[in-house]
């Protein structure tokens, strides 16, 4: 079931505010200023963990005169004190300034793969918005944002009719997964089926996915013969070009770049880079400049991609194109800027982390990257892998959460069984 089978029934609803009283006591109200800190990051062991968020675009709240700081400052704040084990009501940015769309947050902190904490808190989530129905009184009313200027935000979206168990949301899962894994996700991505894995997304027309294939190293730059490259190497570099080209994305002001893939590493890119450098001897923007030269025609063939490069396949000249390509923020207090070249000769020469674009991202809302150098074990294992916040997934209603969040788990202990075993 996909977000847009809903648009039709539910933007032609009225909007219905009621009044919200906090579902909270004097205890949990105290620990809200720091429960955002304390729910974003590892596992206390390292062991694999679940993360999940859940957003409606057809729930939200409105403060029309918010700015951008004080709009973006809600993100991840508890609204209305509504809290439980393992998960609270926020709010998500991205939306215009002074709109805030709620947000059902689990903690991946405590909710670990194979334990069922996960469908467990996508229950008690379910609950919470049956019991409460927020929009069934009579308005207008507002909510309060912990630790928001813009206090009181009014509620908006649904009609007083709507029930609450058929409210849509977008989820988001944030797990680690090696890169050989995120590969295979990443081509099931390109493949289009519908009988693809739960955490493979529906990306809207901003998508720029790249695939990098063996076929991609073969004018063999920095001495790298394409047919002995594995998958980790692989996904690696369709990680790094599909940011670095969708740079030419027109993104609106203080858009982030995660916008523009299904698959966001919340494990900064140097880190990530350690773990195939020993594979990739040589400069790492001359092979990513050799790379970029290359596209998947529609028919399924390597070619040569024009706007970067020319000549033939087997020995492409690249232009200067790709080495201008930029990300800009010119709503930060002062204009932000990230060039693709200097962010990907950043990873390789060695600099200090975080990289270049997920210091950038800190512009915006600090997404990419933003769990900086940690990682976690994968499920029944001592290997270490990055974290990914799996984007753009299968719209489920609010009576599909908890046996969503029974798939997700299970998807990630298969993968991680998959690919226990670097290549």
């Amino acid at each position: 079931m996909h977000l847009l089978t809903y648009a039709s029934i539910l933007l032609t609803a009225s909007a219905a505010y009621v009044p919200l009283q906090p579902r909270v006591d004097p205890c949990v109200e105290e620990v809200e200023d720091t429960e955002m800190a304390e729910l974003d990051g590892v596992t206390a062991d390292g062991t694999a963990g679940i993360g999940a968020e859940f957003e409606s675009p057809f729930f939200y709240f409105v403060s029309p005169n918010c700015n951008a700081d004080n709009t973006n400052a809600a993100k991840k704040e508890v609204v209305a004190g509504r809290t439980g084990s393992n998960w609270f009501l926020s709010a998500d940015t991205g939306a215009g300034f002074g709109k805030l769309h709620a947000e059902y947050i689990l903690n991946g902190k405590n909710i670990k793969v194979g334990t069922g904490d996960g469908a467990k808190a996508g229950k008690a989530v379910t609950d919470d918005l049956i019991s409460w129905q927020p929009w069934a009184g009579d308005g207008p009313n507002t909510v309060d944002v912990s630790n928001n200027k813009c206090n009181p935000w009014k509620i908006d979206g649904p009609s007083r009719k709507s029930k609450p168990q058929d409210l849509p949301w977008a989820p988001r899962i944030t797990t680690s997964m090696p890169l050989e894994a995120l590969y295979s996700l990443m081509k099931e991505q390109l493949a289009e089926s519908d009988q693809r894995n739960i955490l493979v997304g529906y990306p809207d027309r901003l998508n720029q996915l790249v695939i990098v294939t063996q076929l991609y190293f073969q004018s063999n730059t920095n001495g790298i013969d394409g047919s002995k490259v594995t998958d980790d190497v692989l996904g690696f570099c369709s990680l790094i070009l599909s940011y670095a080209k969708a740079a030419t994305n027109k993104l609106e002001p203080d858009q982030s770049p995660k916008l523009s893939l299904s698959f966001m590493p919340r494990t900064e890119f140097n880190t990530i880079y350690d773990q195939v450098k020993s594979k990739l001897p040589g400069d790492l923007f001359a092979l990513s400049n050799s790379l970029a030269c290359y596209k998947t025609s529609k028919s399924g063939r390597v070619v040569v991609d024009t706007a970067y490069c020319n000549g033939p396949a087997s020995k492409p000249v690249p232009n200067d194109k790709f080495s201008t390509l930029s990300y800009i923020n010119t709503l930060a207090k002062q204009p932000v800027t990230v060039n693709v070249k200097s962010w990907i000769q950043g990873m390789g020469n060695g600099s200090p982390s975080p990289d270049g674009l997920s210091k950038f991202d800190e512009s915006i809302d600090g997404s990419i990257g933003g769990l900086g150098k940690q990682m976690e074990k994968m499920y029944n294992s001592q290997r270490s892998a990055p974290l990914f916040e799996f984007r753009d997934l299968d719209t489920i209603e609010t009576s599909g959460i908890e046996g969503f969040m029974t798939k997700v788990d299970l998807a990630i202990q298969s993968l991680h069984k998959d690919f226990a075993d670097p290549p």
